[in-house]
């Protein structure tokens, strides 16, 4: 586990994947869709990428990947991230990863609406100029 601690370190949302694995493909677009910049670790491209998947599953999924952290925290697997995108509590994460990120503090501010129309300040999480939710 100590391996997954490193890794997720200093990093406002972190997504542990396989290249063949089309639900990890479907969380990453969805959280970049809300204008974040995920770092993605691709397991069968890490040299150390049993072992981390081991360290994975011992956090209980049966499935190793998707894995998400948001904010250095375990959100879950694709079912939890979902869970939290149909309650509107996804994009409140992420912007709450990105207001705490230390590596961005000169990023500009949004403001952003999501679904239920409240206007929000942000720092996206990544350099790109466009808002986070249309």
């Amino acid at each position: 586990m100590d391996v997954v601690n490193a890794m997720i370190q200093e990093k406002p949302v972190v997504i542990f994947s396989k290249s063949s694995c089309c639900m990890s493909h479907s969380i990453e677009s969805l959280i970049r869709g809300f204008g974040a910049n995920p770092t993605i670790y691709q397991l069968d491209q890490l040299p150390n990428g049993h072992q981390i998947e081991r360290a994975l599953v011992q956090l209980g999924f049966r499935q190793s990947v998707p894995v998400v952290f948001i904010g250095q925290k375990l959100v879950g697997n694709e079912r939890q991230v979902m869970s939290l995108h149909v309650k509107n509590q996804l994009v409140p994460l992420l912007i709450q990863a990105a207001e705490n990120d230390k590596s961005n503090r000169s990023e500009p501010r949004y403001a952003i609406s999501y679904p239920d129309r409240i206007t929000l300040f942000c720092k996206l999480l990544s350099s790109s100029t466009h808002l986070c939710c249309p």
